[in-house]
């Protein structure tokens, strides 16, 4: 079976019904570039022009124009036969792969709203490190810190500041076990103690860490087993400062340089499951 490059399809598709490729863009969640590059992928594909591009408008061309109803055509029969059948059965689980600070530390709060807007839709949650591959692993979101994902839409969550915490309130940072977050071999931008500790003038003998651990969800039990204090994304850990489990500590905020993101891929756009989950997690 020979089929063209289905992102290439899906931004035609959506170039022509819409008339212009900025307008196909915003629809996608990708830039006009974007669009234009993926429609030119597509003639070079077929070996035929589809469109006319003249200044900022486009048109299309006799085989594009023949071309665009048999792809409207055949994208609508699939988006129809796969409501009914996910109707017909209840819906299949929204899938969200996350890191495991966002999964276990800050997502909970947001999947409590979801299922308060949309109680029919049941979640499969999977916890896990980057590089995922969404369309292969059957993934319909993906909550990730920073990272590049020029395959797919990438939608800015909140940007968070890495802030001091600790058991103690009255922990003094001069003087107290410092507890380190490896973020891992993929993430090479977020400062640590030593950063934090020169950048802030802290006066302190030894800036080494007395404990290592590999994510943000580690670290936390050992900061409330008294084994040291560490710097912390204060957004996904509000819930544990909320709630007493960690404290605070006097002392600057560092901004982190990358926001969490939302990915999803650009052809599920116009998802009301994607976008009531998008609404849950503070997406606007």
């Amino acid at each position: 079976m020979k089929l063209p490059p289905l992102n290439a399809l899906r931004a035609f598709e959506c170039a022509a019904r819409t008339g212009s490729f900025s307008a196909a863009g915003a629809e996608l969640g990708v830039s006009s570039a974007a669009v234009s590059m993926q429609v030119k992928n597509l003639e070079d594909w077929l070996g035929l022009k589809l469109f006319i591009r003249r200044a900022n408008q486009v048109r299309l061309t006799d085989a594009g124009r023949d071309y665009y109803q048999k792809a409207a055509m055949s994208l609508a029969e699939i988006a129809s036969f796969t409501q009914a059948l996910t109707e017909g059965r209840g819906y299949r689980p929204l899938v969200i792969s996350a890191t495991p600070a966002l999964g276990q530390l800050w997502l909970p709060e947001r999947l409590k709203i979801f299922s308060g807007v949309r109680p029919d839709v049941p979640v499969r949650l999977r916890i896990e490190d980057d590089s995922i591959d969404l369309e292969a692993e059957g993934i319909d979101a993906r909550l990730s810190y920073g990272g590049e994902h020029p395959d797919y839409r990438t939608q800015e969550m909140f940007t968070d500041r890495l802030v001091p915490v600790g058991i103690d309130p009255g922990a003094d940072m001069r003087t107290a076990p410092l507890v380190e977050v490896s973020w891992g071999e993929t993430i090479s931008s977020v400062p640590g103690w030593r950063q934090y500790i020169k950048l802030h003038g802290i006066t302190r003998e030894n800036p080494v860490a007395a404990v290592i651990a590999q994510s943000v969800p580690s670290v936390v039990p050992l900061v409330q087993a008294g084994l040291g204090i560490a710097l912390l994304p204060e957004q996904v850990v509000s819930g544990e400062i909320r709630a007493g489990r960690l404290h605070r500590l006097a002392g600057p905020a560092l901004e982190m340089p990358r926001p969490y993101v939302l990915v999803t891929a650009h052809y599920k756009s116009r998802s009301r499951r994607l976008r009531a989950l998008a609404g849950a997690l503070g997406v606007r």
